[in-house]
């Protein structure tokens, strides 16, 4: 099975159903087209239709599209062990902890120990917060936002006995590796002592207190709300309010995934059928669901 996004455009599809997960795999496609001789287009028609696909929309997955923008194509994470997945489903944000193979031969070792030791310290403690639970970089974490604020323009398409399978995607995620384990090594450095005093630092001068006369201007306090809520630190701090939530990740290929795919066919394929004497305006809005 291959799901593609694609953009979807304001023409008409039909039939559309309510997405409900099929009872029956459906069958595998036989790898011919059939034409139709006769479609009703006009014979002096340079660009004529010689095949019409029916066009199924179905709403049994939340389908959010993972983009790796820095990674080679050549190289993907299809065998990559992910041991933990979570995410901020109202902020459109996720992490992903992929376990390093330590024992392959193309494996920098003594690097590997040489990060660990700078992130987690000489004597590290056998607790929850170490960054690498063993003496080496044994993991790498991906973190990743929203790449467009509104995704509403593609789907994943799953072309299968000469049907066509259509899947929203909610959100579209950009996956970059995170470096955060470098701003825990330099703190690490400096309450070990192991961070010679740089030149270029500032001199902490000491500076005899003043006694000082402060006024306030009486503001507006709702305009002053407003720039509060347009600042990075708020931003910030609501979306740290949003709990994460803990997924499992599935490869490609597995019974898992599987299983997930097959809720991506539409199962009413005869049902909720919308009328095509409308303009292609009023026929989208007629597909929206309850949540718009």
């Amino acid at each position: 099975m291959i799901a593609d996004a694609m953009d979807v455009g304001s023409e008409s599809v039909e039939p559309v159903c309510n997405g409900n997960t099929p009872e029956a795999e459906p069958s595998k496609p036989n790898g011919t087209i059939k034409t139709e001789p006769n479609l009703g287009t006009d014979p002096t028609d340079p660009d004529p239709v010689v095949h019409e696909i029916p066009v199924y929309l179905s709403r049994g997955v939340n389908c959010y599209l993972f983009q790796y923008p820095v990674r080679p194509a050549t190289m993907p994470y299809d065998n990559t062990d992910v041991v933990r997945a979570r995410f901020r489903p109202t902020n459109q944000q996720v992490e992903l902890e992929m376990r390093l193979n330590t024992a392959n031969a193309n494996y920098d070792r003594s690097k590997g120990e040489q990060i660990a030791l700078n992130t987690d310290g000489v004597h590290p403690a056998p607790t929850p917060d170490r960054t690498f639970q063993s003496s080496v970089m044994d993991k790498q974490l991906l973190t990743g936002t929203a790449a467009v604020t509104d995704s509403g323009r593609y789907a994943v398409g799953i072309l299968d006995n000469n049907e066509l399978h259509l899947t929203e995607v909610k959100g579209l995620l950009h996956l970059r590796p995170s470096l955060g384990y470098l701003d825990k090594s330099d703190r690490t450095a400096k309450a070990e002592g192991r961070v010679a005093t740089d030149p270029d630092d500032p001199a902490d001068n000491e500076v005899k207190p003043e006694a000082i006369t402060v006024k306030f201007a009486r503001g507006d306090p709702e305009r002053n709300k407003k720039y509060k809520e347009k600042s990075y630190d708020f931003q910030m701090k609501r979306v740290e309010e949003e709990p994460w939530v803990e997924a499992k990740f599935h490869q490609m290929k597995t019974y898992n995934w599987e299983e997930v795919s097959q809720r991506m066919f539409c199962g009413s394929m005869d049902t909720d059928v919308k009328s095509l004497d409308e303009t292609p305006e009023r026929y989208l809005y007629s597909l929206k669901d309850a949540e718009g």
